[in-house]
């Protein structure tokens, strides 16, 4: 009788014990110390078992002598004779066997009307199985409490009860364990599914998301590598399937792939085949994989170089897919030991697999809206363009009409002016000759005829002396005349050039003379022209254009001397040719300089804008230098540019490749740079 309270106290201290701690692993190793020391027995395991894949694993081991540790997962197989009654959820007790649907109390009653069951020995792990107590835990989890010996043991009915009342509270106990544990997966899956979506909100570079997923997913697991797998293509980055580079300490990165794993496993991405036989079986069945050990799984097979190369030895393989579209594959392998992937594991591998799916598909949607927007930005530029394109179109089609204009009027005036300015020129040399036979004539008949006084009064009259000598002086002045309009007339057919082709090899000399004889009629007499004129090649050229863009530069050099208020106005006209070394290409070079007040520094960037203007309303249409502009470099393949200081000269120069196509070329491949010499000529 004293026995029974020793019993209970001793019970309700075990219980304690048990029901002191949430951890599960405190809890059943509690559970088997104390059954160990309160029963006397030589050993007692704590196993669970896994219905679905026929195994069970030993979580905890108590031993009076310590013997080798059995802890570990085994099959079914393995464990012998006691494996119908764990598929059976039996009872065993004194080696007999019995229903578990009655439980250790009833054995109790059986046994203490003195009755001692089959004595067929049950082995495990070499020992006498002398009890076999299931527990239920939460859902369906199932485990077992063994209690082992070297001999076999006849147990009392008040063992009986006594391990019951354990069973029961530990029973409690691990579902308690178990709920805590849950609850805390399900913490850290939230946070771990949390903090992939916080990344997403900040960041929709799957470069930046994949890295971090998987280095959490890794810790979470306690595994030894986690990559994933992008099957398509995220973006058009460069680069093969082989280029490969490190992003931090444990996270690796090849094109599509994105590794973690920890020390001492080196990164694997190098050996990965993208097109290896999980990933063609994922890709087809759109499943999840789990592989406890893939030298078993035939997919795999035993002598796989890439799993070897890797030293994996389990494997769980989720893919990462959203409304039924594949976008990569998560690979979770263990390669320090054969794993058994638990419900957790998977359960957690799956949450983190869906959340990327989202992550990734909203880095789609953002790529493409983001290749949408740049398309519409190119789209809105080329149409920007285009009318830019169109309003100087527009500009140089008015300012060339009115060159066209003009040089159809000059060319008229010059061809009607040319037929009788030809006829007078032509008959002044008879004239010439007449009025000499003439004059001969008239001084014979002084020489042999008498003069009568009529005559004498008549050359009185008409002067005939002084006729005799003015006469020669006004045909030689009409001679002269006549000759320097012809000269204009040419000049103004040159400076028009409506009877040549719009391009051919032209003189650029003869087009900046033709030029001047027009302007100089509009010069200020007190601006003095300084011409400096190299030796250039004839240049494959439009000669009109390039002669409204020398009016039009002239042009503006003489009214900017305009408003200057010294007397010494001077333009300088300097050309030359000149070789770049790069191409051997001969570009020819023309500077117009003026010794004005210079440009503003805060006009200067729109002296070449189309319309822009500093003279008054109705003094200037703002087309000349931008026309100007569009001849030398869209036209001629060639650079105009200033220099120009506030109360310092200014200085326009030209620079046009000699040929053409030689000239294009060099034009779009190099920078023609200004010239830097001094104003010839010049006094400022």
């Amino acid at each position: 009788m004293k026995a029974i309270p020793r019993r209970a106290a001793s019970l309700r201290c075990i219980v304690d014990r048990i029901r002191d701690s949430l951890q599960l692993d405190v809890v059943l190793q509690t559970a088997v110390d104390e059954m160990g020391d309160s029963l006397a027995i030589d050993g007692c395991l704590y196993f669970w078992y896994y219905p679905d894949i026929e195994r069970i694993q030993v979580v905890c081991d108590y031993a009076r002598n310590s013997p080798n540790p059995v802890m570990g997962h085994y099959s079914l197989e393995e464990v012998g004779a006691i494996a119908p009654l764990i598929r059976q959820r039996r009872v065993v007790a004194n080696m007999g066997k019995h229903s578990a649907a009655q439980g250790l109390r009833s054995i109790a009653r059986w046994l203490a009307q003195g009755n001692n069951g089959r004595q067929s020995l049950i082995t495990l792990f070499g020992r006498v199985v002398t009890l076999l107590v299931p527990v239920q835990g939460q859902g369906d989890s199932i485990g077992f409490i063994a209690c082992l010996e070297r001999q076999p043991r006849a147990w009392s009915a008040d063992d009986l009860e006594f391990i019951e009342t354990i069973g029961q509270q530990l029973e409690i106990a691990i579902r308690q364990a178990q709920l805590y544990e849950c609850t805390q997966k399900q913490a850290q899956r939230e946070r771990l599914v949390n903090q992939i979506t916080t990344q997403t909100r900040q960041s929709l570079d799957v470069k930046t998301i994949l890295p971090d997923a998987i280095a959490h997913l890794r810790e979470a697991l306690d595994i030894d590598r986690c990559l994933v797998h992008l099957v398509e293509p995220l973006t058009a980055e460069g680069g093969s399937d082989g280029d490969y580079l490190s992003t931090s300490s444990d996270i690796f990165r090849r094109k599509h792939l994105f590794e973690s794993c920890r020390h001492p496993f080196c990164p694997s991405i190098e050996d990965f085949d993208i097109n290896g036989p999980m990933t063609r079986w994922v890709i087809a069945n759109r499943q999840q994989v789990v592989i406890s050990d893939v030298t078993c799984d035939p997919r795999i097979g035993e002598g796989n170089r890439e799993y070897q190369l890797a030293q994996i030895k389990s494997s769980l393989v989720v893919p990462v897919q959203a409304n039924r579209q594949l976008h990569a594959i998560l690979y979770l392998n263990q390669c320090s030991h054969i794993r058994y992937w638990s419900q957790d594991d998977r359960n957690l591998a799956q949450a983190v697999a869906d959340q990327l799916a989202i992550s990734i598909q909203q880095a789609h949607l953002y790529q493409q809206m983001h290749q949408q927007a740049e398309e519409s930005a190119t789209q809105a530029k080329i149409l920007e363009d285009a009318l830019e394109e169109l309003k100087q179109a527009q500009m140089q089609l008015i300012q060339t009409e009115k060159m066209s204009s003009l040089g159809q009027m000059v060319a008229g005036v010059a061809h009607e002016i040319n037929n009788p300015v030809s006829f007078i020129y032509g008959n002044v040399p008879y004239v010439e000759r007449y009025m000499r036979d003439l004059l001969t004539l008239i001084d014979a008949y002084q020489t042999h005829i008498e003069t009568t006084e009529d005559l004498q009064a008549l050359e009185s009259t008409i002067e005939l002396s002084f006729l005799q000598q003015d006469l020669p002086q006004i045909l030689q002045s009409m001679r002269d005349g006549s000759a320097r309009i012809r000269e204009i007339v040419n000049l103004l057919r040159s400076f028009a050039r409506l009877d040549e082709a719009s391009y051919k090899a032209a003189d650029l000399h003869e087009g900046l003379r033709s030029t001047l004889a027009v302007l100089r009629t509009q010069a200020d007499d007190a601006i003095t022209i300084h011409e400096h004129y190299g030796d250039l090649p004839e240049v494959e050229c439009y000669p009109a254009a390039l002669n409204q863009v020398f009016i039009s530069l002239l042009r503006n050099a003489m009214e900017a001397l305009e408003s200057v208020s010294h007397s010494d106005k001077q333009i300088s006209i300097t050309t030359e040719a000149f070789e770049v070394p790069a191409t051997g290409v001969t570009w020819v070079r023309i500077a117009i300089a003026d010794n004005g007040c210079g440009i503003p520094d805060a006009i200067q960037d729109k002296v070449f804008d189309p319309f822009f203007t500093t003279k008054a309303i109705g003094q200037g249409s703002g087309l000349g230098l931008a026309v100007a502009y569009q001849t030398i470099v869209h036209q001629h393949h060639g650079r105009l540019s200033f220099h120009s200081t506030p109360l310092q000269p200014t200085e326009f120069t030209i620079e046009i490749p000699a040929t053409r196509a030689t000239g294009s070329a060099h034009a779009r491949q190099h920078r023609i740079p200004p010239t830097n010499r001094p104003f010839p000529n010049l006094v400022s």
